[in-house]
C-alpha cells in the first residue's frame, strides 16, 4: 500500500500505534503497571498515624518535621527489631519464655501485640523528642497514640480497621529545656 509509506514515515505514527495497541488491549495483567487492583494481597496493607489523647489525628510533620510514611517505617523497622531480639533469646535458650517487659514496668509475654505496644511506645517517645526540638507551641506534651489501620481485601471488597497499638500520657510539668538529654533506652 503506497499511501501508507508517509504516514509510517511521520514522527506520529508510534504515537497513533501506541494508542490503537492500548485501547485493544485495555488494562490487563501483564500489560498494566497496576497489577494490584486485578490481584491484590492477601497480607493488610498497613500504615500508620499519630492521634492526640482522644484519638483525633494530628499533624506529624508540623509537629515533628516528619512525615506519617516516615513513622509507619520506622514503626515497623522497631517491631522487626523487637521480634528479631526475642527469636535469638528463644533460640539461644530452648525453655526461654518469651517476655517483653514494657516501659511502664508491665512484664508480658512476648505476643505479637506486646511487640507492637513496645514498638509503638517507641516510636511515641522518638516523635515527642522530636517535637521538643521545634519552637514551644508545636511541643507534644498531651497524651498520644499511635494509630495502626489495615486495609485488606475481603469478599470482594476493601475492609480498613483501625487499632491504637501504644498510648503514652501526657507529660506533667514542663517539657525538658535544651540541651536535649534523650537516651535511646533498648530492654533487653
Amino acid at each position: 500500500m503506497v499511501w501508507t509509506r508517509p504516514l509510517r514515515r511521520h514522527f506520529i505514527f508510534p504515537v497513533l500505534l501506541f494508542i490503537v495497541l492500548s485501547l485493544v488491549i485495555g488494562e490487563f495483567y501483564p500489560f498494566s503497571p497496576f497489577s494490584m487492583y486485578s490481584n491484590p494481597s492477601p497480607e493488610p496493607l498497613r500504615y500508620c498515624y499519630l492521634a492526640d489523647g482522644e484519638g483525633q489525628p494530628l499533624p506529624v510533620f508540623f509537629h515533628t518535621g516528619y512525615r506519617p510514611a516516615r513513622i509507619t517505617k520506622q514503626y515497623k523497622s522497631f517491631r522487626t527489631e523487637i521480634a528479631e531480639k526475642e527469636e535469638r533469646r528463644q533460640t539461644a535458650s530452648p525453655d526461654y519464655q518469651p517476655r517483653y517487659v514494657l516501659p511502664d514496668g508491665e512484664d508480658k509475654l512476648a505476643d505479637t501485640m506486646a511487640v507492637r505496644e513496645a514498638s509503638g511506645l517507641k516510636v511515641l517517645k522518638f516523635l515527642r523528642e522530636r517535637s521538643y526540638q521545634k519552637a514551644d507551641y508545636r511541643h507534644l506534651t498531651g497524651g498520644l497514640q499511635l494509630v495502626e489501620v489495615a486495609i485488606s481485601a475481603q469478599d470482594n471488597r476493601l475492609v480498613e480497621g483501625a487499632r491504637v497499638v501504644a498510648t503514652l500520657p501526657a507529660v506533667e510539668g514542663a517539657p525538658p529545656q535544651p540541651p536535649y538529654e534523650f537516651s535511646e533506652t533498648d530492654e533487653e
